[in-house]
């Protein structure tokens, strides 16, 4: 799946249907999961990535094995990334995207690329159990 979302917050709907449809197939907890990590990288570009109206373009792809899942912005360079074991109750209001992101999924990157900022996601697919987390 690939799509392009202008940005306003009011399309994140029409992004988390999308999404659910392209893992169908995929166990409910998982696709649950990266609907909602998807959901929250999107918000976030959306509000604090996303500069002169440029959409972001979120791709989604399922394997065997995995679903990886990405969301690409036009903004500024991202805030430094949040120790993996950090305590919610310690995170400043706002703050809580990333750990939430850690949480969802397997695995989080974020790199700057040429045209903005790359969050992706991966999530394993195996039975209950076999989870990186």
């Amino acid at each position: 799946m690939e799509l392009s979302i202008p940005a306003s917050p009011s399309r994140l709907a029409e992004l988390r249907r999308t999404a659910r449809a392209s893992l169908h197939g995929v166990a409910d907890e998982v696709a649950d999961d990266v609907v909602l990590a998807l959901n929250e990288a999107a918000t976030n570009a959306l509000l604090y990535g996303s500069r002169g109206d440029q959409p972001i373009q979120v791709v989604v792809h399922v394997n065997h094995d995995w679903v990886e899942a990405s969301v690409l912005d036009h903004g500024p360079q991202p805030p430094a990334g949040l120790p993996a074991d950090t305590d919610p109750d310690e995170l400043p209001a706002g703050g809580r995207g990333l750990w939430l992101l850690r949480r969802l999924v397997d695995e989080v990157r974020l790199e700057r690329v040429k045209l903005g900022t790359r969050v992706t996601l991966r999530r394993a697919i195996g039975p209950a159990g076999t989870l990186a987390r």
